[in-house]
Formats: C-alpha cells, structure tokens, sequence
C-alpha cells in the first residue's frame, strides 16, 4: 500500500468535519481565522461529526520548496570588533570557501550567519566589549528564495525562509549528540496530516478561548456550601430542567418573616454576652496546654535514649541486609547475570511477582513454573534452567536471611520517618506563641526558643542516622513544657471564676438559621441566573467534547507510524552510510517516538545500553565525525536544496575524515550552495582538490586582520592559501603586468619585480612536487606508503626530473635567497624566460598527472 492510499483509507474513518479539512489542504487552501471560527460552529454544531465519504477525492500533492541562498554579508557597524562597511559575498553555486587566520575576524562573520539561519546551537551577535560605549550590532543580510533577492537588516527576527539555511560548528556537533531532535526528512503527503494537526491546533485554541469566556460567565451566589441553597447550587448540572430549577429556587411562605425575627433575636443575645473574656481565658489555656504537650513530646521523641535506640535499628538494619548480600553472593554466584538480592534486583524480583498476580497469572501462586509458562519478563516459554533458576529466587527472597533484612530494614525506615515526618511550626503552635507572647512575653520567647532548638536537634538526627555524621549531643534539662502546663492551669482556674451566661448554643442555633435563610432569599431572587448557569453548564460540555474531538493525538500517531513505514529506513540507511564514509562503525539513529506528527531522534551506539550516551564513549574525533555524519544526513534530505555553512568543520578530525569531509562537501555543492569557513590551509587544499575531482566551481574569499583591524574581507585567497591551480592564475596575471611595465622600469626595480616572482615560481613548484608526488605515495594522516601509487616513481622520466632540476634552479637564482656574487655580473631574467620557466612548471604539472591517471 502507498502512503496515499493508507492516508485516504485511515481519512475514511475521521469525522466529517476532519476529511472536509484534509480534502481542503490537498486542493492547497489555506484556513483563516475566519474559517476557524465557522469550523469551531461547525463541530459544535454536530452535523458533521460521522465520519464520510469525502475523503475518497483527496490528490496528494507533492509540497512545493524553495531554494535559499547565501547572498552576502554588508554594512557592518558595531558587529564584534570587525572593521565597520565590509562586504563578504558568496558564489551561488559550488563552495565558497572562506580562509582566515585565527583572530582575523572570520568567527565573526560565521556567528553572525549563524544567529540569522537553522542552527542546533544558538550565538548571540555581540557588540565591541572593547569600547566603552560600543554601537550596537546592526547590518544587513541578503539572501535568495528562488533565484530573488532579499534583504534582511539585523537586528531582527530572521523571516522563516532563512531557517532552511542550516549552519555547522562544533557546537552544534555536540548539540546533535547531545540532544534529541526532529527527524528532518518526511514523506511529502504527510504535509496533509501535518496541515490537519496544525487546523485542529488552531480549533482547539478557538474553543479554548471559548471555554474560557464562558467559565467567565460562571454563576457566583456566593452561598454558604451548607446550607440547603448552596448544596444545590454546588450539585447544578447541564441536564437540570426547568421545573426542578423552579421548585429549588421557591421561596416557602413566611421565609421572609421569620428572617427578620432570626436577625432581630440575634442582635440581642450578642448585646446581653456578659463574659466573652471567658472564651479568650479558656481557649488561651487549651493552646498552652496542648503547646506545654506537644514540646514534652518531641523532647521524648528526640531524647537520647531514642536516639540511640535508632542508630541500633539502623545498625541491625546494615548487618541484616549485609549478611542477605552475603547469602545471595554465594547462592548465585554461577547466574549469568551479577546483582541477584541487590536492591535492583529486588525491585524487579517484586514488580514481577505483582504484574504475574495482578494480571499474568492472578489465580497462581508466583512464580509460575508449570509446564508451558512463560516468563512475566521477557514472556518466553521457561526451560528447565529457568524454571529452577526462579523456584531458586523465591526460595531467596522468602529465606530467613532476607526476611531478617526486609523486617529490619523496614522497622529502620519507620523509625527514620517517624522522625522526617515531625511538624514543628505549625499553624496551631504559631498561633499559640503569639497568644502566649502577648500574656507572657517571656515564656513565649523561651517556648519559641525551644520549638526552634527542637527542630534543629532532629534535623541532627536524621543526619546522624542517614550519614557517618556523629549523634548530636543530647538535650539539657529543660524546663519550658512545666511552666506551660503550670501556665494553663492558671489560665483554667481564672476563667473558671468568670461569671458565664449559657446562649453560646441559641446563638449558634440562630446564626444557622440565619445562614439559611438568608441562602434561600438569595437563590429564590437569582432563579433567572440559575435558568441561565443550567444553559452555560450545557455549552460548556458542548465546548468540552468538541475539544476533545480535535484532540491530535490519533492524527500524531498515524503520522509518527506512516514516517518510521515510509522514511526511518531511509533515513537510518543513509545515516549510516554518511557514519561509514567517516569512519564510524556500531553508531545509528535512536526512536524517541512522535510528537505532533514529527518523529524525535538521537544518535546512539548499537549493542550498547541505552542509558549509555554515545558523546560518553566516542573519542573527541569520532563525536566530531558523527555531528557531521548527522548533519550531512539531514542535508540529503532537505528537498530545498537550501545553503549549508560550515565553520571550521574538520576540528579535531585525522587526515584520512578530513580528505572524506572534503569530497562530501564537494559533492553536497553540485546541487546547492555550500558556503566553509576555515584557518586550516591544508584543508582548504582538500576542498579544492575535491572540487576539482567532483566537476564543482570553488570560490576563494579571506578575511585579514590589518594591525589590530580584525575582519578585513579578500575576494581571494591569501598566497599560503592558494592550491597549485590559483598560483598558476596569479602568476599568470603578474607576469602579464610584468610585460606591461617592463619598459619604465630601472634595473633595481626590475629585479626587485622579478624576484618577488620568481620566489612565488619557487614555492608553486615545491607545492607541485609536494602534492602530485610525494603526498601521491606517502599517506600523511595515517603515515602510511601507498605501494599502488608506487608506481609513479617509475614513470618519472629524465627529462621529468631535469625540468625540475633546471626550473628550480632558475628560481632560486632569482629570487631574494643569497646576496648574488660579484663574479657572476647577475642580470635579471626578462619576461621571455620568465613565460619560459612558467611553461615548463605547467607542462611537468600537466605530465606528471597523466602518470597517475594510469
């Protein structure tokens, strides 16, 4: 089955509503809020929840992407320390390598792309640090979206266009290992169910602001949940009718009258109260007694003799559990596995055991090792090894030894949390103290005093008992909870002296009543507001279900399933082929599941644990290889076709994954703009010689730093930099200034010019003898001869070997090495001979590959 047709078959069970917005994705309209909003009425409606046929004339189109490039980067101010107006332009096709010296300002340039286009690891662009009132960062970035030019002025929120532009350093590298992200290559049909969960996203906010306008709404009597009134509006549902709603909200004869005379008799009674101090005495007597109580009991519970008591407890606990360990080393010490009567161990021993009662084998007494059972683990048919292995287990676990340990362990732990669980300022207690303060300020304070002593002595404790921590030294004789409870009897015996009338029952009966009433009077006034909660109550579960309707959970589901059915093998597959080409064996893409119909990844190791993360085990060149390996990955599979930058990409990487880096980045350029910044001179050979094998346009451009001037930009490379190929081109174009100029020049400067060129002549044929020979045969990176090119050797004729002889000894005649004798009457060459010895490098350089194109 195509992904087309499993997409239309599963639309055919959604509801009406769903495949009319599928349909309408497929066909490419867009849904405006104005839609949204007649959707939202459409699902509230009803009519269109069944599911239909409409699905059925879905075409799935393929997505339509669009290429985005690297234009340049101009009008600087304020960027770093970088010279302000520079402009560093970029070839729109093949690779534009960018070479700078470290501190010449090139880091700047690549950060400031960074902060503007797809990248794992974000870069602020800051300003001077140098200045004591830098300008702030501004600039402009151009760019093309389908061959037209754009202009982005910084800073500014990049436009989304811009982040299919993805960007790589180091830190991204270790971003990708580090963290999980979004599969990057998904079938194009499933842009319908990604437009789908986006159009129920947006449903699901209209009702959600909906809802909230209606629990806005909300009916709030404020009647007291007691009484008869507020019990029924606490029970008010959607499905209350009209009549029940009547009958609750009538108001019996009378109500009114005897109200009245409920607040009449009230106002009364409250005025003959002759003895409220009574109240305060005997409620200021209970809190001190129950205070005195209360810190008796903690100095009990934190006394000496308790505490010792624990540390026994925790002691017995050690030996018990000590002595189980030492009966399950010697027990299972030939199991396959190690840790049988750990803690681990137990654990799953008793996850198993409840899983195999509760649900695997509920009638049978666990473990199950009858014929034909299956392990509740790994639900494998049990062999006989197994099975003795597990009557084994039990026989452990329900042995004397591990009982012992299991008990002691457990009447420690009790013990500790009698103490962890302790209270201490409580709201009871805070209200006491301040009571109590206010009648004996200080006793309050010795009783506060102690409460915070107490607390800090059991904290102690628990430390004691929970590390190698010594016992705290015990408590001195304290005698606060005395004087408390000498307190509260004085406080009993004064109010026991007060003259006290018995109304504190009528009062309460008539403040009850009160209460009543006065619910009923309100509700029996409010019974539209009712009529109207019942309708609210009604909509608001119809706003419920229809959000729960639009739940995107399913439509993620099927999405996640159809991308690992359609592209995770894919993915996988070229995954490991871009980790092979660098070199990297027992790595792959791990499954971290979907959410919102995207899958989530995350490089991890084969055969390994999965707890075990691959940056923890790869060397600092493999990580860096694997960043890589995942970000090529991820560039196959960016239909755009979108520019990739890199910045100094080959850190820490050997000679061999810096030649295979090279010829990927050449290859990735033959169809969209690959854009590397780099220090490595070395590397920027690999990627010209690569670009050269692949048939791909390299484009030189350097930024210098000139004095304390950083970010200086050169539409070419710097001489160091230049591949045998550009320094033929510069010698070529000098020599014919040369000619020009010949004519004004004196003999001085004649030879100054000559042997400024012929030192460049010079270092062009060591740079040619270096690169089509020795390097040819001798493997630097892994310092290694390659015996196949051998044979080059033997192919160098004679006449190879005197071109070299006689071209390099010209130049270094005529160059700047050694004052020239007096003897020799030295003349400077003239442009003649100078073409000459130039067509004699070309020509050997032209020969000499032939040889290795054998």
């Amino acid at each position: 089955m195509t992904i087309e047709s499993d997409i239309i078959t599963w639309a055919l069970d959604r509801p009406g509503w769903q495949q009319g917005v599928l349909v309408a994705i497929a066909n490419g309209e867009q849904y405006e809020p104005e839609q949204i909003t007649d959707l939202v009425d459409e699902v509230l409606a009803g009519n269109n929840n069944a599911p239909s046929q409409e699905a059925k004339s879905i075409q799935v189109k393929s997505a339509v992407v669009k290429q985005v490039d690297l234009a340049a980067v101009a009008e600087l101010c304020g960027v770093n320390a970088l010279v302000s107006g520079q402009h560093l332009s970029f070839a729109t096709t093949g690779i534009t390598v960018i070479y700078g010296d470290n501190g010449s300002g090139k880091s700047g340039y690549a950060r400031l792309i960074k902060a503007m286009v797809n990248a794992r690891h974000r870069s602020d662009i800051l300003p001077n640090v140098f200045q004591d009132s830098p300008d702030q960062p501004s600039g402009a970035l151009h760019y093309r979206v389908a061959g037209e030019d754009h202009t982005l002025a910084f800073p500014a929120t990049p436009p989304p266009e811009l982040l299919k532009m993805s960007f790589y350093d180091e830190h991204c590298g270790e971003e990708y290992l580090t963290k999980e992200s979004t599969i990057s290559y998904r079938p194009s049909a499933l842009t319908l169910l990604d437009g789908l969960i986006q159009v129920c996203d947006e449903v699901r906010s209209e009702i959600a602001t909906r809802i909230k306008a209606n629990e806005a709404k909300a009916l709030a009597l404020d009647l007291p949940p007691t009484t008869t009134a507020g019990a029924f509006l606490s029970t008010l549902t959607e499905v209350m009718t009209t009549t029940q709603v009547e009958a609750a909200t009538a108001l019996a004869e009378g109500t009114n009258e005897r109200l009245a005379e409920v607040l009449k008799e009230e106002a009364r009674l409250a005025a003959t109260d002759p003895q409220k101090e009574k109240t305060r005495l005997t409620t200021l007597a209970n809190e001190v007694k129950t205070l005195g109580n209360d810190l008796a009991r903690l100095l009990d519970v934190l006394g000496t003799e308790k505490t010792t008591a624990r540390a026994e407890l925790r002691v017995a606990s050690a030996a018990a559990r000590a002595a189980a360990s030492v009966a399950a080393a010697s027990s299972f010490e030939d199991e396959p596995l190690a840790g049988v009567g750990s803690e681990t161990w137990r654990l799953l021993w008793s996850a198993a055991r409840n899983y195999s009662i509760a649900e695997a084998y509920h009638a049978h007494q666990f473990p199950v090792t009858d014929d034909g059972a299956v392990c509740v683990l790994c639900q494998q048919t049990l062999d006989d090894k197994a099975k003795t292995r597990l009557r084994q287990f039990d026989q452990y676990m329900t042995d004397t030894t591990e009982r012992d340990a299991v008990t002691a362990e457990q009447n420690f732990a009790s013990s500790l949390s009698e103490l962890q669980v302790l209270e201490f300022a409580t709201p009871a207690r805070t209200s006491a103290l301040t009571a109590l303060e206010a009648h004996d300020t200080q006793l309050g304070v010795a009783a506060t005093a102690l409460l915070t002593m107490l607390e800090n002595q059991r904290d102690a404790i628990v430390l004691h008992l929970t590390s190698e921590d010594p016992a705290p030294a015990p408590l001195t004789a304290i005698d606060v909870p005395d004087k408390l409870t000498a307190r509260a009897e004085k406080l009993l015996e004064r109010a026991a002296a007060t003259d006290v009338t018995q109304f504190r029952a009528a009062v309460t009966e008539l403040r009850d009543e009160k209460a009543e009433l006065q619910a009923r009077v309100r509700l029996s006034e409010s019974v539209d507001k009712v009529k109207a909660e019942v309708q609210r109550l009604g909509e608001l579960k119809d706003l419920k279900l229809a959000r729960t309707a639009a739940d995107t959970k399913s439509i993620t589901q099927k999405a996640s399933a159809l991308t690992r059915e359609h592209a995770t093998d894919r993915i996988l597959d070229r995954f490991s082929r871009e980790a092979e080409r660098l070199r990297l064996q027992k790595v792959t893409l791990q499954d971290l599941g979907g959410r919102k119909g995207q899958l989530n990844q995350k490089p991890g190791l084969l055969g390994a644990a999965k707890s075990v993360a691959a940056h923890t085990v790869l060397s600092e060149g493999e990580q860096t290889a694997l960043g890589l390996a995942g970000f090529f990955t991820e560039a196959v599979f960016d239909q755009s076709k979108s520019a990739l930058i890199f910045d100094d990409p080959v850190t820490s990487l050997d000679h061999v994954r810096r030649d295979k880096v090279a010829e990927r980045l050449a290859q990735l350029a033959q169809d969209r703009q690959v854009v590397v910044f780099t220090h490595d001179v070395a590397f920027t050979g690999d990627l010209a010689a690569a670009a050269e094998r692949e048939g791909v346009a390299l484009t030189e451009r350097a930024v210098e730093r000139r004095g304390v001037d950083p970010g200086i930009c050169i539409d070419s490379f710097p001489w160091k930099a230049k591949d045998f190929g550009s320094r033929v081109t510069h010698l070529t174009s000098e020599l014919a200034k040369l000619k020009k100029e010949r004519p004004g020049l004196v003999q001085d400067e004649w030879e100054e010019r000559v042997a400024t060129w012929a030192g460049y002549l010079s270092e062009t044929w060591e740079r040619s003898v270096t690169t089509e020979v020795m390097n040819q045969v001798f493997d630097r990176g892994r310092s290694q001869v390659r015996m196949m090119k051998f044979r080059l050797l033997a192919d160098i004729t004679d006449a190879d070997n005197q071109d070299v002889q006689d071209g390099y000894g010209a130049t270094s005649l005529w160059g700047r090495r050694h004052d020239k004798a007096a003897e020799t009457n030295y003349v400077a060459p003239e442009p003649a001979d100078l073409e000459r010895e130039l067509k004699r490098l070309t020509e050997w350089q032209k020969r000499v590959r032939k040889y290795l194109s054998k």
